[in-house]
C-alpha cells in the first residue's frame, strides 16, 4: 500500500488565508519585514486575485531536478508555510514533503542536495516535513547546503540531512526558537472611547481580540503552547544531530549563530563552496552501497522510521524532573523519545491544571472563610481568654470543652493578647500533662460513631 503524501482534499494549487496566522519559527527581523509588507492589505482579496493564484500555482508545481549522477536538488527558499506563500517567494511544506517522498521512491534519484536560504516559517507543517526528510536521508545520501541563511524552522529540517554545510563563515544559522506575538490594544481602544466586550464560552476563547486586555492567565496559556511546540522543535533537531535535547537547548536562545561558530558548536559540518559540496555528494553516490552515514545520524534516522523504544537511562537524562511512575509508563508503552517528549508535555500540563484547580479551590475557601464570622472547629467555641475564667477554676465543670479551654488559658499571659506561638505552646502543654482532658476535648468534637471508633483505635495504637 502506498503512503499518503498529504491530506486528501487539501488544495496545494492556491495559498490559504489560515497559513498566515498562528505560531511561527522564523528569524524575527525577516518576519517583521514580512509583516510590514502584509500590513494594510486585505488578505482575503489578495488571495482571491487571479494573478496571485496563477503565480502560486506555477511555483507550486515545480518539481525537483535530477542531474546525470542521480542527484535531486530540493530548493528551500524564503518563508515556509503549508501552502505556497503568496506575498513573496517561499516554500510550501506540503509540496516539499511530497517531493522528498516521491524522490525517496524514485529509482533514478540516488542522492539529494537541499539548497537552503530561508528565515524559517510557520510551526504548522514543520514537523511532518522534517520527518519526511529524515526518511529520505535514512535511505539515500542527503546534504543540506546553506546559502547565506538557514534559521529557525529551517534548522529542524537541515538537521535531518546526513551532512550540513554553509557557503561562507558569516552565513547565518540558528535563531532557534518559537514565538507568537499578541497585541494588547485595550489602551488604544479606551483612548478612542471604545469598549470591546468578548462574549465567550471558555476562559481563553477570544484571547487577544482587538481592543481587549490580554490577561495574565491568557499569557500563561500562550506560553504553555509555545513551550510545548518549542520542546518538540528542539527534539527534532536533537534527533537529527544525534545529540541530547539539553545540549541543543543551551544554543536555542533565538540568536543567530555565524556558520564558523555553528561548526564549533557541532550544528553543521563545515564551511565550503557549493562546487565542493556537489563533488562530495557525487563521491557519496559513486560509492553506492559503501555509502555510510555518520553512525549517530544513521541510528537516529532508523529510530525515526522504526520508533526505537526509549531506555530508562535516556528518559532519566532527558526528563530529569519526571517521576518514576511516569518513566515506567513510557517503558511499558514502548514509547520512543519523540513520543515521550509529547507525553511528558501533556503530563506536565495535566499536573499544572490540577495544581491550578487546587490553588483556586483553596483561594475560594479562604475568601469564603474571610466573608463569614469565625466559626469554632468541631462545633467548639474559639479559644479566647474572655470565654473562660482567668483562674481556671472551671476546669472541673464537667464540660470537656470548657475545662480544656480553661486549662489552656490558665497558661497564657494575662492582660495582653497572646501570640499564636504562645497559644500553641499552651495547648501542647495541656495535651501532654492532661491527656485525659485532651482526649475528652477531642471526643466532644467528634461525636459520630465512626469518629469515636477511629479515635479509640488511635489512642490504643499509641498506648494512651
Amino acid at each position: 500500500m502506498s503512503e499518503p503524501i498529504f491530506t486528501p482534499g487539501f488544495n496545494l494549487d492556491s495559498p490559504h488565508l489560515s497559513d498566515y496566522f498562528g505560531l511561527w519559527m522564523i528569524h524575527e527581523e525577516t518576519f517583521q519585514g514580512f509583516v510590514n509588507h502584509v500590513s494594510g492589505r486585505d488578505l482575503n482579496l489578495h488571495l482571491k486575485s487571479a494573478k496571485v493564484a496563477s503565480s502560486v500555482a506555477d511555483r507550486d508545481h515545480r518539481l525537483y531536478e535530477v542531474d546525470q549522477h542521480g542527484i535531486a536538488t530540493f530548493n528551500v527558499v524564503g518563508p515556509m508555510m503549508k501552502a505556497v506563500p503568496s506575498m513573496a517567494e517561499g516554500t510550501s511544506y506540503l509540496r516539499l514533503r511530497q517531493q522528498f517522498s516521491s524522490a525517496r521512491r524514485d529509482p533514478e534519484v540516488r542522492a539529494g542536495l537541499m539548497m537552503m536560504d530561508t528565515p524559517g516559517g510557520t510551526a504548522r507543517g514543520n514537523e511532518d516535513t522534517a520527518r519526511e526528510i529524515a526518511k529520505f536521508a535514512a535511505e539515500k545520501p542527503l546534504i543540506a547546503f546553506t546559502e547565506d541563511m538557514t534559521a529557525s524552522a529551517g534548522v529542524s529540517m537541515a538537521s535531518q540531512a546526513n551532512k550540513i554545510y554553509a557557503n561562507n563563515a558569516t552565513a547565518m544559522y540558528g535563531a532557534m526558537g518559537t514565538f507568537v506575538a499578541i497585541q494588547d490594544t485595550s489602551g488604544m481602544a479606551e483612548s478612542l472611547g471604545i469598549k470591546v466586550h468578548v462574549i465567550r464560552a471558555g476562559e481563553h476563547k477570544g484571547a487577544g481580540m482587538p481592543g481587549t486586555e490580554v490577561t495574565e492567565e491568557q499569557l500563561v496559556e500562550m506560553q504553555r503552547i509555545v513551550d510545548t511546540l518549542n520542546e518538540n522543535y528542539l527534539g527534532l533537531i536533537a534527533s537529527g544531530l544525534g545529540r541530547s535535547i539539553d545540549s541543543i537547548r543551551s544554543l536555542a536562545d533565538g540568536r543567530i549563530i555565524m556558520a564558523a561558530d555553528a561548526v564549533s558548536a557541532g550544528l553543521i559540518n563545515g564551511v565550503q563552496t557549493i562546487a565542493e559540496t556537489v563533488q562530495e555528494l557525487r563521491g557519496m553516490v559513486s560509492r553506492k552501497t559503501s555509502f555510510s552515514q555518520p553512525t549517530y545520524q544513521k541510528q537516529t534516522a532508523m529510530a525515526i522510521e522504526e520508533k526505537t523504544p526509549a531506555t530508562l537511562k535516556e528518559l532519566k537524562s532527558t526528563f530529569p524532573n519526571s517521576s518514576a511512575e511516569w518513566r515506567e509508563t513510557q517503558l511499558e508503552s514502548s514509547h520512543d523519545m519523540s513520543a515521550a517528549a509529547i507525553d511528558y508535555a501533556n503530563f506536565v500540563e495535566a499536573k499544572a491544571t490540577v495544581e491550578r484547580a487546587e490553588m483556586q479551590e483553596r483561594l475560594e475557601e479562604a475568601k469564603s472563610a474571610a466573608a463569614k464570622p469565625a466559626s469554632p472547629s468541631f462545633g467548639h467555641q474559639p479559644l479566647t481568654v474572655s470565654n473562660v475564667s482567668d483562674s481556671g477554676d472551671d476546669m472541673d465543670s464537667g464540660d470537656a470543652v470548657s475545662d480544656f479551654n480553661a486549662a489552656v488559658c490558665a497558661r497564657l499571659p494575662k492582660g495582653v493578647s497572646p501570640s499564636f506561638a504562645q497559644r500553641q505552646n499552651a495547648i501542647a502543654f495541656v495535651s501532654r500533662n492532661r491527656p485525659d482532658l485532651h482526649q475528652a476535648y477531642i471526643a466532644a468534637g467528634n461525636s459520630s460513631a465512626r469518629s469515636k471508633r477511629l479515635l479509640q483505635e488511635k489512642y490504643e495504637t499509641s498506648g494512651k
